[in-house]
């Protein structure tokens, strides 16, 4: 994926992950705002794309004027897209940024900027992998010297479960549950499932609770599961023998919303059987790879100016 630079004449100082569930905004100074990715309880961003700049903007201009410095200075921004993303989405992501307030905008590969986060040595030359879980895209990609040697993604993510989870418990318990209760029950369940039955907390109930077998459960979501998954066979049957085996010694780094259900991790190790490994914290890896990727912009933008 390549680099999009709006103007070689500035150093970025913000990094930006708009995601599907919650935007995040790092600066150089390690300052971090996270807020949900709505406005008026309404999504601005779908399956990794964004649905209406109008709303984009309304939701990044108040972030990009917090990041200002001084409260003047605009400042440079340096935002993440999927390698999954068309030129239209990319230059939609950039138009947004550039809208909201800032100075200028570089596009960078978020799954290149989740494995600098995740704290992978991607100038290494011996390969490694990393699968990026997000609330709306499942992404992965093999990185060589600081290269993408290899990406696939597919918008499915855990937005995807927690749907189908909200779909099964209602229509186990004969009444609408909560988009919390569901998320509950995703985190408790994980995707291993139980055997025992799955409490369904209600307010307002009698019983205070519906039961719902945990095999049903693992069954309704084990489609959704696959689609995710899938996109990591998909990679890993594209590589060479000579990739296949560096990725299969250096393992597989696992980031992303994905990484905290439980279950997840030992799932793709015996999918893949390739030992996996996390992050602390495996929701910020986006924007912290995105913020120590400012070097490097920066160095690029200086050699540019040279060159102009």
């Amino acid at each position: 994926m390549r680099l999009n630079f709006a103007s070689p004449n500035r150093d970025p100082n913000i990094a930006i992950d708009l995601g599907t569930a919650l935007t995040r905004i790092a600066s150089g100074n390690l300052n971090r705002m996270v807020v949900p990715s709505r406005i008026e309880g309404r999504p601005v961003v779908r399956s990794g794309a964004i649905m209406n700049v109008d709303a984009a903007v309304e939701l990044l201009r108040p972030l990009l004027y917090r990041a200002r410095k001084f409260g003047v200075l605009r400042p440079n921004a340096v935002a993440c897209a999927s390698s999954g993303a068309d030129d239209e989405e990319r230059e939609t992501l950039r138009e947004c940024i550039a809208k909201a307030g800032a100075a200028t905008v570089v596009i960078v590969p978020e799954i290149l900027a989740a494995a600098i986060g995740a704290g992978m040595d991607v100038s290494s030359h011996y390969a490694g992998m990393i699968v990026d879980i997000g609330e709306g895209i499942t992404e992965c990609a093999v990185i060589r010297s600081g290269r993408i040697i290899e990406a696939f993604s597919v918008r499915t993510g855990c937005s995807d479960l927690r749907h189908c989870v909200l779909e099964t418990a209602t229509s186990v318990a004969k009444r609408r549950i909560p988009e919390a209760e569901a998320e509950r029950i995703m985190r408790e369940s994980g995707i291993a499932g139980k055997k025992e039955p799955l409490r369904i907390l209600f307010t307002g109930c009698p019983e205070g609770f519906a039961s719902i077998p945990g095999e049903k459960m693992s069954e309704k979501i084990e489609p959704v599961l696959n689609r995710m998954t899938g996109a990591v066979r998909a990679l890993l049957e594209s590589l060479s023998p000579d990739l296949a085996c560096e990725v299969i010694d250096s393992g597989i780094c696992l980031s992303g919303g994905g990484a905290l259900l439980r279950g997840m991790r030992e799932h793709l190790e015996r999918l893949t059987g390739i030992p996996v490994a996390t992050p602390a914290r495996p929701l910020d890896s986006v924007v912290a790879g995105a913020r120590e990727m400012f070097p490097v912009m920066s160095i690029l933008n200086r050699h540019m100016r040279q060159l102009h």
